[in-house]
């Protein structure tokens, strides 16, 4: 019975401690952090629509979740390496330069970020204007650039030689007319609100012959919200990080709409989702994929990036790569989902 005690307190320390004993090249030699399968968790019950009707679904979209174990013991690393499922990975390859709450506050604000796009995706595809863009936002301003000394990060264009400026695309545009060493006027919102107009003479564009260069990266478009008739709110409760928000999608489409757009199955989903509908790669997909295997999902819906990573932690379970949320209304429509009446009923 000592014996058994002791073993059981020895295999409790930390794994890292191993590292000191044992150096090499071992990932515990950096602090290993575990990558576990998680759930498969149903998204229509967290979805609350209010002031529009809701055809309540027979089938389940399920968006899934990965364990991330900051706190691996010796016991942990030697079962968990053969444990079905579960990677190790170096710390700062997971949380990067932040501390453990500093990564859970990231990711709770991620998954916020992640529920709202999700919503605005689901209305653009549905032909409902949910947002509307206002200017064009950068996070960067090359140190040799044009706009150096001139712009700083978070502020945004909202005209170039008194000519709106609302998306990317529109500022692009009004570049292409313009080659290096034009002189221009970029009307720029600051971080404090105020409007002001800067003297820019334009570089040449590296990429782009003949089109004019203002030196910013980080480049987004600023939307804001327009007034609708009615509320969609998600309830992602203590779940973070942003893999959710194709699962979300797809979740109002199913519940606004009339018919099953999941034909009456039990189908799993991973995957970011932009404003435009853009489906990107997430993080933990062998891990996801056991999840919603073990769930009993009849199929996975994966970011087209993840899918060789998803097979390979799936035994029997399909898996189905997308790249964009009409890439997966087909794939669930090709499987047997009702998508014929994808409209919303505006008059209730």
């Amino acid at each position: 019975m000592a014996v058994l005690t002791l073993a059981t307190g020895f295999f409790t320390i930390p794994a890292q401690w191993v590292g000191r004993v044992l150096p090499g090249d071992s990932v515990i030699d950096d602090g290993a952090v575990a990558l576990k399968p998680g759930s498969a968790i149903d998204t229509a019950p967290r979805v609350a629509v209010a002031d529009l009707e809701v055809f309540e679904p027979e089938g389940e979209i399920l968006f899934t979740t990965v364990v991330v174990d900051d706190q691996v013991s010796l016991a942990d690393w030697v079962f968990g390496t053969v444990r079905d499922g579960t990677r190790f990975l170096p710390r700062d390859q997971v949380f990067g330069t932040r501390s453990t709450s500093e990564e859970r506050a990231y990711n709770l604000e991620m998954m916020q970020v992640a529920k709202n796009t999700a919503v605005v995706a689901a209305l653009e595809f549905l032909g409902v204007d949910a947002v509307v863009e206002t200017g064009v936002g950068f996070g960067e301003v090359a140190a040799d650039g044009p706009a150096r000394d001139l712009l700083e990060p978070g502020e945004v264009i909202v005209a170039l030689d008194g000519e709106p400026v609302t998306t990317l695309a529109s500022l692009l545009e009004l570049l292409a007319v313009r080659p290096g060493g034009t002189k221009t006027v970029l009307t720029v919102e600051g971080r404090d609100g105020v409007v002001r107009d800067e003297r820019v003479t334009l570089g040449d564009h590296p990429d782009r012959s003949g089109s004019g260069f203002i030196g910013i990266a980080a480049v987004m478009e600023r939307i804001e919200e327009v007034p609708l008739p009615f509320v969609i709110d998600i309830d992602s409760g203590a779940i973070g990080g942003p893999s959710a928000g194709l699962a979300f999608a797809l979740a109002i489409v199913d519940l606004v709409t009339d018919g099953e757009l999941t034909g009456g199955r039990r189908i799993a989903v991973t995957g970011t989702i932009s404003v435009d509908a853009m489906v990107g790669p997430v993080g933990g997909v062998t891990q996801k994929a056991k999840a919603a295997e073990r769930s009993g999902a009849d199929y996975f819906v994966v970011p087209i990036a993840n899918l060789d990573d998803a097979r390979q932690g799936a035994d029997q379970m399909e898996v189905v790569g997308v790249s964009t949320l009409s890439d997966a209304i087909d794939a669930l429509t090709a499987r047997g989902g009702e998508t014929e009446a994808l409209r919303l009923n505006l008059t209730v």
